[in-house]
């Protein structure tokens, strides 16, 4: 358990700003470090994500969402159906991580919904940039997003499994 909220809350921030990038990578590493019980949420509404059927399926998801992000009928993330996605599920990293790590949920859940609110924005705005700049084509930029994302996402839930304990 963490004497601090400000290292929950960094973390929460960084798995809300990840999950801008892509919905469904960060609360599937979650839900595996959960599974494996490198943390824990007792008594917690979201304790089903220690599960393996949890940790599957929503790895199965973050894969898919990772395929259909390159096809070009996929709508922006800043459109509805893309941000509210993002947005509840940054909510539902930010409160995992408080519930995890000793901190209040409810905050730790805001900063995490503030983290996918800006990852979707700035993600966005980087991927749109590089395109614009470097002359690339969308698919090699989005391979960079996606490496990122789970790259990302493996080291903030691994360095915050490590501090905690």
């Amino acid at each position: 358990m963490s004497n601090s909220i400000l290292p929950v809350l960094l973390v929460a921030v960084c798995l809300g700003g990840l999950t801008g990038l892509r919905t469904f990578t960060p609360i599937a590493v979650l839900a595996w470090g959960l599974h494996l019980r490198y943390m824990h949420i007792p008594g917690s509404s979201l304790h089903f994500l220690h599960t393996w059927a949890a940790a599957a399926i929503l790895t199965v998801l973050a894969f898919g969402e990772i395929v259909i992000d390159k096809m070009p009928s996929t709508p922006s993330r800043l459109k509805p159906s893309g941000t509210i996605g993002r947005i509840v599920f940054g909510f539902i990293c930010g409160m995992v991580s408080g519930q995890a790590w000793g901190a209040n949920w409810a905050i730790s859940a805001i900063a995490g919904l503030v983290g996918a609110i800006l990852g979707a924005l700035l993600g966005y705005e980087v991927r749109k940039g590089w395109v614009h700049t470097f002359h690339w084509h969308d698919l090699p930029v989005a391979l960079i997003e996606d490496l990122v994302c789970i790259g990302g996402s493996i080291l903030v839930v691994s360095r915050a499994v490590f501090l905690a304990y």
